[in-house]
């Protein structure tokens, strides 16, 4: 049975190749496909976005790239080609990106690569050095989590199988009472033990896969575009014309600010997968005046300056912190009935949630001119968001039952790449000029850009 369906598999394998041509012609690429059912798919030059080349370790094996190409509108790449020669596929891209006169962008860029990208500028390389920077200022709560879940009951099952479970079972025979101050400092040996291994476990797991992932990461900037590669196993090479940027964001935390280090997000209007944004190039580490860098060689350099910070409504700050803190630390209060004195310990609780609301409002901020606007938020860390205003998509103007008593809004704002920059608890006449010089800015400017 087994060796019948492995022969099946083979034979519409085979079939599903030799039944599977593309071909260019007139300004379009034809995929001519299906065995049972044949399809055959136009798509013209001008509507194709990006053409992106992968390689996981058995293409690397056998010297083939898998080609993908995303359209505008799609949910999900148009076409894949799951294995050609590298040096075809590189031709590939090349001839259809040349053929698109309508984006002189992209066809410099291309211009660029064959001639070795001597006219690029390489504005960002990890070493391995920040490699090791990034896969310690990982986030490892979630890895942490799950592998404690996993080691306590190890662990703990190691323990009663011990030298402690012997002396329990002696002290059982010998009608000797159990020691409950020696149990818990048992247990809290554990609890301890575990948290190591589990800290241990997932630093050395982001580490790894910090390296895998990002090896040999070099951020190329053109004079029209931006080219990323990375990846030790699974290279990556990926475009974005600077025209088709909407947004660039960069972060950081507790840890990565020690490092003055920052993860940078640019994101260009394109179709978006279900499961992952194609349009997104993502750089984990960063310093500021390598972000700079970019921000400068695709915005208007001129209008990236500070401009005066506006603020949300403080009704903001005391929503979140009743919500949050204040109900929570009630309910516990309420509690005194039970469990007496440790009832005001929610206090602490009330405490930390004001301590976190405070920091997150004090960094809540956004600045506009005519062509930028910039969006502050953060909790323990910063983010920064940076918008080109004519390249917004929509405007929205939202208003909970709260807002409408309070006379307040929250404007979001929406971008083809899926982003969604939100400015909340704006006073409602302030959010309305927002919307209306967004709007006016989108409609008044005449660039091209899609």
């Amino acid at each position: 049975l087994v060796l019948a369906i492995a022969a099946i598999n083979l034979s519409g394998s085979l079939l599903t190749y030799f039944r599977f041509y593309f071909f260019l012609k007139n300004g379009e690429i034809i995929i001519d496909k299906g065995v049972l059912r044949r399809t055959k798919t136009n798509i013209p030059f001008e509507r194709i976005q990006t053409i992106n080349l992968r390689q996981n370790l058995l293409h690397r094996l056998f010297g083939v790239v898998s080609l993908e190409i995303d359209t505008a509108g799609a949910k999900k790449s148009e076409l894949i080609i799951d294995a050609l020669c590298k040096e075809d596929a590189e031709s590939l891209r090349s001839f259809i990106l040349k053929e698109k006169t309508q984006q002189a962008a992209i066809k410099s860029i291309v211009e660029k690569e064959a001639k070795g990208e001597e006219s690029s500028q390489t504005v960002l390389h990890l070493k391995l050095s920040d490699l090791f920077k990034v896969g310690i200022s990982q986030n490892h709560l979630k890895s942490m989590a799950v592998l404690f879940a996993f080691m306590l009951p190890i662990l703990n099952q190691t323990r009663q199988n011990g030298e402690i479970l012997l002396e329990y079972i002696v002290r059982l025979i010998s009608g000797k009472p159990f020691d409950e101050e020696m149990m818990f400092n048992a247990d809290w040996k554990v609890l301890f033990a575990s948290a190591l291994i589990v800290l241990f476990v997932s630093l050395v797991y982001s580490l790894v896969r910090t390296v895998l992932d990002n090896y040999g990461l070099r951020l190329y900037v053109g004079k029209k575009g931006i080219k990323l590669v990375k990846g030790l196993l699974n290279r990556q090479e990926c475009t974005v014309n600077k025209e088709k940027v909407q947004l660039i964001r960069w972060s950081d935390n507790l840890i990565r600010r020690v490092f003055s280090m920052f993860t940078l997000q640019i994101e260009q209007a394109s179709s978006v997968d279900a499961g992952r944004l194609k349009s997104k190039l993502k750089v984990p580490g960063s310093y500021r005046v390598q972000v700079n860098a970019v921000i400068n060689a695709i915005f208007p350099a001129e209008y990236y300056r500070e401009e005066k910070q506006h603020r949300p409504d403080k009704l903001l700050k005391n929503r979140l912190f009743l919500f949050l803190g204040g109900i929570p630390c009630a309910l516990g209060l309420a509690t005194f009935y039970y469990i007496q004195w440790q009832a005001f310990l929610f206090l602490i609780w009330g405490l930390f949630i004001r301590i976190i609301v405070s920091a997150y409002y004090n960094k809540r901020s956004f600045e506009v001119n005519d062509e930028l606007l910039k969006n502050n938020r953060g909790t323990f860390g910063h983010v920064y968001e940076l918008i080109q205003l004519y390249k917004v998509q929509a405007v929205q103007l939202r208003q909970s039952w709260y807002q409408r008593r309070k006379q307040l809004a929250t404007v979001r704002l929406f971008t083809t790449a899926g982003a969604v920059v939100r400015i909340p608890f704006l006073p409602l006449k302030q959010a309305q000029a927002l919307e209306n010089f967004v709007l006016y800015r989108i409609e008044s400017d005449k660039r091209q850009w899609m």
